[in-house]
């Protein structure tokens, strides 16, 4: 049990490294946008990362694929092409107030995506929480002025349905696949449809007109914002629900406000500092709540291991058959000695189970 919550908390500190990188990476980006356009920005910025995983990983991505079914990496690549290329698009529509409040809504739609596609239950426990969430973001990123509802809102709305897709199919491909191979699938798609937007929507692009920042901001953007951070929220989905992730995700826009004040000089009204204090006060108590129903679901499965019946002997380990009544594992370590459990061995997270 201590390995299971230790495991756990690796991976909520890596979904809030990511967002701490995602913060850092928004305010950074609005000053390459002053000499390069978003798609090619975007295309750039995936092409340049689906270069490092295909020269660091390119035979082991080859082998997860030939091994995997198309619906275990397609629906999640193509939500995370579509959760860019329409956040991309809302910022030329609208405000980055909007566009902010809206992307962060993955809080709200993945839980309720994950009862669909992985038939798990909803929880009501987490009802409140997620409402307090939303009227925080919108304290944060609209300071408390008016929300207008057009076709950038209407984009932005995408981008937070297209996220919250990508988070619960990586989750169901995660079940199949490897981290590695599900975070290249997602990057090369980005790369393709972004690249075609490019080409088929922008101007061609003028490498002499872009500035040497927007160099850096965009091969930061490729190497931390993109190969670091999908690394780390496939490899958080691995031990953390969809829902859980996308809560702690929730917490990006106080990074981008705290970055965009000290790169951009960006300020916060009292209502904005409200509304990051209401975050991130939810996300603490959610990741708490979590951990608890985590805890007691693990202890119910061990309650219920102790009282089911021997199965019948079998050699433990290749040792000699296991005694009558006794765990096969026990049997393990008594015939010829301690015999260690791979490192990797780790029980199964209870979201995996269907309710």
């Amino acid at each position: 049990m201590a390995r299971i919550m230790d495991i756990r908390g690796i991976c909520i500190a890596s979904v809030v490294l990511q967002t701490v990188i995602f913060g850092s990476g928004s305010a950074f980006t609005k000053l390459a946008y002053e000499s390069i356009s978003p798609l090619w920005a975007l295309a750039i910025r995936f092409g340049l990362a689906s270069a490092v995983f295909a020269v660091l990983f390119g035979p082991r991505i080859v082998r997860g694929l030939r091994g995997a079914r198309l619906g275990d990496w397609l629906p999640a690549a193509l939500c995370m092409a579509a959760s860019y290329i329409s956040c991309n698009v809302a910022l030329d529509l609208t405000t980055a107030t909007n566009v902010g409040f809206l992307m962060a809504l993955p809080v709200v739609f993945t839980p309720i995506l994950a009862a669909v596609v992985l038939r798990r239950r909803y929880r009501l426990v987490h009802l409140p929480f997620q409402v307090a969430v939303v009227g925080g973001l919108y304290l944060l990123c609209s300071s408390g002025g008016s929300f207008t509802f057009g076709w950038g809102e209407l984009c932005g709305l995408l981008t937070a349905v297209s996220l919250a897709g990508a988070l619960v199919f990586g989750e169901r491909g995660l079940a199949r696949m490897d981290v590695v191979t599900v975070s290249a699938t997602q990057i090369f798609a980005t790369f393709a449809f972004s690249l075609a937007g490019a080409l088929l929507f922008d101007q061609p692009l003028d490498v002499a007109a872009v500035q040497p920042l927007a160099w850096g901001t965009v091969a930061f953007l490729a190497l931390a914002s993109t190969c670091l951070t999908f690394a780390l929220q496939n490899m958080a989905l691995v031990r953390l629900p969809s829902a859980t992730v996308s809560m702690l995700l929730t917490g990006e826009p106080i990074f981008t406000a705290l970055f965009s004040w000290g790169v951009l000089g960006e300020t916060l009204s009292t209502a904005g500092l409200v509304g990051a204090a209401v975050i991130v006060v939810c996300v603490v108590a959610e990741t708490w709540v979590d951990g608890r129903l985590d805890e007691k679901a693990g202890a119910a499965e061990g309650a219920a291991a102790d009282t089911l019946p021997a199965a019948a002997p079998a050699p433990a380990f290749g040792g000699e058959p296991a005694m009558l009544g006794e765990p096969a594992y026990a049997a393990a370590t008594s015939v010829r000695g301690p015999v260690a459990l791979p490192v990797a061995f780790v029980p199964p997270h209870p979201a995996y189970e269907q309710d």
